[in-house]
């Protein structure tokens, strides 16, 4: 199955269907980068595999998240929303009317509403972000107030880019600027992420602050580039500009995919409220089965972590 949120799209593979999965419990980099490649495969961003276990109401739900270059990582706003859409859809019909549960994945264990099935509408509570340090003259301060200056390969305002480091869920970098566009991505999205300075990378969000509700954002991410959404990215960019008083607790993200709804609570926990829609249902041919099947015969990890 493939969902999207906001243009960001990821297939379902589920395991605890009877008959599991061509792709094993370990899938192996080389297929989860042949099945979401998009023209050789079935096409995506990402991929999410679960449930790991049958789900039960009041017990965690196992999630593993796949990008496609065949990494794992932690944490996926828009994935979490379109895994929780797909659980009421196939596994839990109470889940459907607002009851909530909890998907647990390598980023920790994340609170579950559905809002409005009919619409996809789906609330996550994303946690407490937590903002990196640095050095100062007057000593160890965090860096969410002021951003740390870091040096590129560009020129003129490029040459020297103020940034802040945070991690939720993944790690985030935010860059405020006057302007943001898909050219400012293109340009220092891929220096940023992979900046020596990040050697696991790093998600990139341009922000600009359209005024104390409203924040418009372009993503960068570490392992895919440019996307047209991103859900921990919005709260990653709503969480340094509250953090810096630029905007109030309820903000308005809007990215290229379309806009998401975050919430930032007094004592810092994030939630992300946006829709999600099913795309398509399908069935890997055998000769695609068999190809991803063999995938799994010498092939090494990307070295790079997921978004």
């Amino acid at each position: 199955m493939k969902y999207q949120a906001l243009g960001n799209d990821y297939l379902i593979v589920d395991p605890s269907r009877a008959g599991g999965t061509v792709l094993g419990p370990e899938p192996p980099p080389e297929a989860v980068r042949l099945l979401c490649d998009r023209h050789y495969g079935a096409g995506a961003d990402g991929l999410l595999l679960g449930p790991l276990e049958r789900p039960e109401p009041g017990t965690p739900v196992p999630l593993r998240i796949f990008n496609a270059d065949g990494s794992e990582c932690g944490m996926s706003g828009n994935g979490l929303r379109m895994f929780a859409l797909y659980l009421a859809e196939h596994h839990i019909e109470a889940w459907r009317t607002g009851t909530p549960f909890t998907v647990r994945t390598r980023g920790g264990d994340t609170d579950v509403r559905i809002t409005d099935f009919r619409e996809g509408r789906v609330r996550l509570g994303m946690g407490r972000p937590r903002f990196a340090s640095a050095e100062s003259s007057e000593g160890k301060e965090s860096d969410r107030d002021s951003g740390v200056a870091v040096p590129v390969a560009g020129e003129g305002p490029d040459a020297v880019v103020t940034v802040t480091d945070l991690h939720l869920g993944v790690p985030h970098t935010v860059v405020f600027r006057d302007r943001v566009d898909g050219e400012l991505a293109q340009r220092l999205g891929p220096a940023l992420a992979w900046h020596p300075r990040c050697p696991e990378g790093t998600n990139v969000e341009f922000v600009r602050v359209h005024d104390n509700r409203t924040l418009e954002v372009v993503v960068w991410e570490r392992a895919v580039g440019p996307v047209p959404a991103s859900g921990s990215g919005a709260c990653a960019a709503a969480a340094v500009a509250h953090a810096r008083g630029l905007v109030g607790g309820d903000v308005r993200v809007r990215m290229p995919g379309g806009e998401v709804d975050v919430s930032v609570a007094r004592d810092g926990r994030i939630s992300l409220t946006g829709t999600t829609q099913e795309v398509m249902r399908g069935v890997l041919s055998p000769s695609l089965r068999e190809e991803l099947a063999d995938r799994g015969t010498g092939s090494q990890p990307s070295g790079r972590s997921g978004t």
